[in-house]
This record gives C-alpha cells, sequence and structure tokens, in this order.
C-alpha cells in the first residue's frame, strides 16, 4: 500500500514536470534519486549493494527499464489523462498471472480468465473517447506492463535472500543510464517547477521501488501485484485538484473494471501459506 501511494506520487509528479522536461529526463531523475535511496539506505543497513545474483538481477533490471520506458512516455504524453495512464499500468497483475504458472509454478484458480476479460473491458472503456488519438501511447503502456510483469517474475525468481538494495540500485544505474541517453536529444535543463517535479517523481519512485522489491521478496507474485489497483485511486485521488482533466464516466467504469481484474485474481490465489519452488534459474 505504501508503495502504491509512492507511485502515484511519481505518477502525478511525472505529468506535472512533462510541461516543464522531457520525459525521458524525468525518468532519468526519477532512477538518480532511485539509486541515492538506495546507497544510503543500503550503508545505513549494512547491506550489500552488490547483487548476488548477477544474472537475474541484470534479467529484472532490463524488464524493469522497459516498463519505465512505457509508464514515463504514457505518463508524459498528453493524449491521455494521467489517472488513465497510471490504470494502463494497472494490468500488469493481469500479465503477472498469467506468466507466474508457467514460469514460477504458482497456480492461479480459474478465476483469471474472468479477469482477463475485465481487464480488456476496461481498457476499452477506459479509451473509447479518444482511442483513435491514443492508441499508440496505449500500445506502448501496454507493452510497458506487460514488461513490468516480467520484472517481477525475475524479482521473485531472484527470492528473499537476495540484498533489497541491490536489487534496487541495479535497477536505478540501468534505468538511469538508458533515460539519459534517450533524454540528450532533447534535453532541458529544469528551472525551479521542474526541478520539484523531479524530485517528486525520483523520492516516490524510489520509495515506491524499495517498498514493492521488499513485498514480493516475502509473497507470491499474482497478490501482492493485485494491490497495484491502489495506485489507480491514489493517483485519481492526486490528480483531481491539479488537472482540468476531470474522469468521464466511461474512464471511471473503465477503472473500476481493471480494480475489479486485479482483485479477482487476488482472491482467485490459495491461501496456503506455503511458498511455491523455484524452478532453475
Amino acid at each position: 500500500m505504501l508503495a502504491q501511494l509512492c507511485f502515484a506520487v511519481m505518477n502525478v509528479s511525472t505529468r506535472l514536470g512533462a510541461a516543464h522536461l522531457p520525459w525521458p529526463e524525468i525518468a532519468a531523475g526519477r532512477f538518480l534519486i532511485g539509486a541515492l535511496i538506495a546507497i544510503g539506505l543500503g550503508v545505513a543497513r549494512g547491506s550489500p549493494l552488490r547483487p548476488s545474483d548477477p544474472r537475474g538481477a541484470r534479467w529484472r533490471s532490463g524488464y524493469g527499464t522497459l516498463a519505465a520506458i512505457g509508464s514515463f512516455f504514457a505518463l508524459g504524453s498528453d493524449r491521455i489523462g494521467v489517472a488513465d495512464a497510471a490504470t494502463l499500468t494497472a494490468t500488469a497483475p493481469v500479465f503477472v498471472a498469467l506468466l507466474s504458472g508457467p514460469l514460477l509454478g504458482e497456480a492461479v484458480g480459474p478465476r483469471l480468465w474472468v479477469a482477463l476479460a475485465l481487464t480488456f473491458a476496461g481498457i476499452v472503456a477506459l479509451l473509447q473517447p479518444a482511442f483513435a488519438l491514443a492508441w499508440p501511447v496505449v500500445l506502448v503502456a501496454t507493452l510497458g506492463a506487460l514488461s513490468y510483469a516480467m520484472a517481477i517474475i525475475w524479482l521473485r525468481r531472484i527470492g528473499p535472500a537476495e540484498s533489497h538494495e541491490a536489487v534496487v540500485l541495479h535497477f536505478s544505474l540501468t534505468g538511469l543510464v538508458t533515460m539519459l541517453l534517450l533524454a540528450l536529444p532533447a534535453w532541458r535543463w529544469p528551472d525551479g517547477h521542474g526541478a520539484l517535479y523531479l524530485l517528486g517523481a525520483g523520492l516516490g519512485g524510489g520509495g515506491a521501488q524499495l517498498a514493492m522489491t521488499r513485498a514480493y521478496a516475502l509473497q507470491r507474485a499474482a497478490p501482492v501485484s493485485a494491490l497495484s489497483s491502489l495506485g489507480i485511486v491514489f493517483t485519481y485521488l492526486l490528480a483531481l485538484p491539479l488537472f482540468p482533466e476531470h474522469p468521464t464516466a466511461w474512464q471511471v467504469a473503465g477503472s473500476l473494471l481493471v480494480i475489479l481484474a486485479t482483485a479477482e485474481i487476488s482472491f482467485g490465489y490459495d491461501r496456503h501459506p506455503a511458498r511455491a519452488a523455484r524452478p532453475g534459474v
């Protein structure tokens, strides 16, 4: 829940910052601050900052960076609302549920197919008023959600023995280098407002990443990812007083369908405390 509140702060800060800076630059600021947070906490706690599973960390960071590209591209676009972009990102639990069976051996109940139908119906309802204009953004954001699901799968495979600060630092540095390369062609030095939004995106994203890394290490992938629906609610609540883009009935209905889909996945899981066996990496 803390992670989703932090993600909502990042979402709103990114949309506000997009009026001043290119979206890759905002993403680079998010990863820079995320790396500094990971280093500070690692030093304070005496945790190792180098992953003990370099291969797993590389896969997790690679997919996570692709997910960040999709998410920040959608958040920085004026073709869809900021909460709509957050809703598209929140479809990741459906992909997590689809992939956690074959890749993690974590069986999901038959409710998964109901959740799939709800999710895609929600996307259609969400974007019905502006689909002709927004479909490229929708495609990129959905591919980002799929990449996020793969990042979660690899995070789950890494397991709880890995230093959370090491995982976050590796991901943050990978994302920072990638976003800087994307930002260089359109680089703009931030003014006072831009710097403030960079700070908000960085603190929100870095804090959320640490909280989510810990949560996925402690619990099965799909039930934890189902809480991402809270990020939609938090983003809507933060966005309402800041943006003129008040949601239509279609958009509210679409968001509710996505929230129902993630809840369906969560309740479809069994409640046994035994952890699923990790397949060989």
